[in-house]
């Protein structure tokens, strides 16, 4: 029971901490301060609980000397919903970009490139070189690492240099965003089908990808099927707000704040990415995409830079774990036993946060506005 009370515990006590020494942070941008969305907020819980996950997942490989899942579907959970919910989001913001719209395609991808890319090749970059500090600077098979750093590029990177714990080094992170590139390169299919008209080249180069994609994915065990209806579950308050507006007043009530967190507890306690899971999900995510703050949760400005820091954060975290505990070795659990261990989090997560907000501010920020300018251009279809 402590191992799983004890880390829930402190990493909601931490949040609450963070939330309140960031509430003055300068690092919102004008656009997040306009756009006082719930999703915000949410997003800086969600990163944060992942980190949470992987830093209980790094405490079984100091103690067993193996990476692997909680017993308690809870802990898990704190890992799963949340990647869940990003899943819903990026749906729900693409979605709304392209449905009843003629986007900008080149721009539309030039900004996803220049928003996702730039971070990610850093984080590959740091990888590497730490691979080769465990493998002491030797090449195995110039060939074979070639292609295992190919598949790093690819999102599907596990081991580099023959070493398999070089996956551990983002914690394993960096899958998810297969989905989301899969997602990405499949909007012009997406747009075609909903709005029932065709896209010309972008349509066809979309379906060539992703059919390419697709293809291999599931050759190559690394695409699930069950992943996409949580981009599609995030299209239901687009639909909400385009076809139903009135609605969304009453997405707004208290009676459904109150709904919304006693289903997120439910998804919680469910095994991973079932389909009564990601089914629970989708009212909350509804209400909050139309503005439901949880009884005021959501509308806490420190949470909101949290959130601005997310991609950072999710993608950083692992580095930070690897580093501290598997190159520098730090926190014998031998020593420290579970609870003493467990007390590292606060300082872990902390010091993962001031470790993303300079990766956000000196590597996600510039090229984000960079391929922010110009504006695309769209029209209503």
């Amino acid at each position: 029971m402590t191992d799983v009370a004890l880390p829930i515990a402190l990493y909601l006590g931490t949040l609450v901490l963070l939330a309140f020494a960031l509430r003055r942070s300068p690092l919102l941008t004008e656009e997040t301060l306009a756009r006082s969305s719930p999703l915000d907020a949410l997003r800086g819980i969600l990163a944060t609980a992942v980190v949470c996950l992987h830093f209980v997942l790094t405490y079984h490989l100091k103690a067993e000397g193996q990476w692997r899942e909680p017993d308690s579907d809870l802990l898990y959970n704190m890992g799963v919903v949340p990647v869940s919910l990003f899943f819903m989001i990026t749906g729900y913001l693409f979605f709304g970009k392209v449905y009843r719209r003629t986007p900008d395609w080149g721009e539309l991808l030039r900004s996803r490139v220049l928003r996702v890319m730039p971070l990610y090749l850093c984080v590959v970059a740091v990888v590497v070189l730490f691979t080769l500090i465990r493998t002491h600077f030797v090449i195995a098979d110039g060939q074979r690492f070639m292609l295992e750093l190919l598949s790093w590029e690819l999102f599907s990177g596990f081991s580099l240099n023959g070493l398999e714990e070089s996956g551990w080094m983002t914690a394993g992170a960096h899958w998810t965003l297969r989905y989301e590139a899969l997602f990405y390169l499949a909007l012009p299919l997406i747009a075609a089908l909903f709005n029932r008209r065709g896209f010309g080249l972008p349509l066809l180069v979309s379906a060539l990808l992703v059919g390419g994609l697709v293809a291999a994915g599931y050759h190559y065990h690394v695409l699930g099927a069950r992943f996409g209806l949580l981009f599609l579950l995030g299209f239901l308050p687009v639909f909400v707000k385009v076809h139903r507006p009135a609605l969304l007043a009453r997405l707004r009530t208290p009676l459904v704040a109150a709904l919304s967190l006693a289903l997120v507890a439910y998804a919680m306690t469910q095994p991973d990415y079932n389909l009564r899971q990601m089914l629970a999900l989708a009212l909350p995510f509804a209400a909050m995409a139309a503005g439901n703050d949880l009884f005021g949760l959501l509308r806490s400005r420190g949470l909101k830079v949290l959130g601005e820091i997310s991609y950072s954060l999710y993608l950083t975290h692992g580095l930070l774990l690897y580093g501290l505990f598997t190159l520098l070795n730090l926190g014998s659990v031998e020593v420290l036993g579970t609870v003493g261990f467990m007390a590292l989090l606060p300082p872990v997560l902390v010091l993962a946060c001031l470790l993303s907000m300079l990766s956000y501010r000196w590597i996600e920020r510039p090229l984000m506005h960079l391929g922010r300018a110009p504006r695309p251009r769209q029209v209503p279809a």
